[in-house]
């Protein structure tokens, strides 16, 4: 516990190392997109909410190859995905690279309006900026 409290006080941690992971919105750059445009991109390319811990009632689960392919959709889109500041096409990174939408192009859904507003998270919170036409 001593350890712990030097090493925090020394500053040997990083920072914002307790923080909550950042929301989907949050790792998406694209120069001169509005947040409300992102949030738009995000739930037309089949992302259930552009905000990480929000609980969608009519979510229905996704294998990681169709999560890769929103991703990819966001790409085609020009977005580029940033975590912890470092853009790196979705296709390079170890954990996504083996997926079907990586391997074969499967599962990469195409931005669609209809997808945002019928989706869950429209149905939802249908006053969301996101959610206007």
């Amino acid at each position: 516990m001593v350890i712990f409290a030097v090493i925090t006080m020394a500053g040997c941690l990083p920072r914002n190392a307790f923080a909550p992971p950042p929301d989907n919105w949050e790792m998406w750059r694209k120069p001169g997109t509005e947040e409300v445009v992102l949030w738009k991109d995000l739930l037309d390319c089949g992302y259930d909410s552009p905000f990480g811990g929000l609980r969608v009632k009519e979510r229905v689960p996704r294998t990681l190859s169709q999560v890769a392919g929103s991703m990819i959709c966001m790409e085609r889109l020009g977005y580029t995905h940033s975590p912890r500041g470092r853009d790196t096409p979705i296709c390079r990174i170890s954990g996504w690279k083996s997926t079907e939408a990586c391997l074969l192009g499967k599962d990469i859904p195409t931005p669609d309006p209809q997808r945002r507003l019928n989706g869950g998270y429209c149905k939802q919170y249908p006053k969301s900026r996101a959610c206007l036409p």
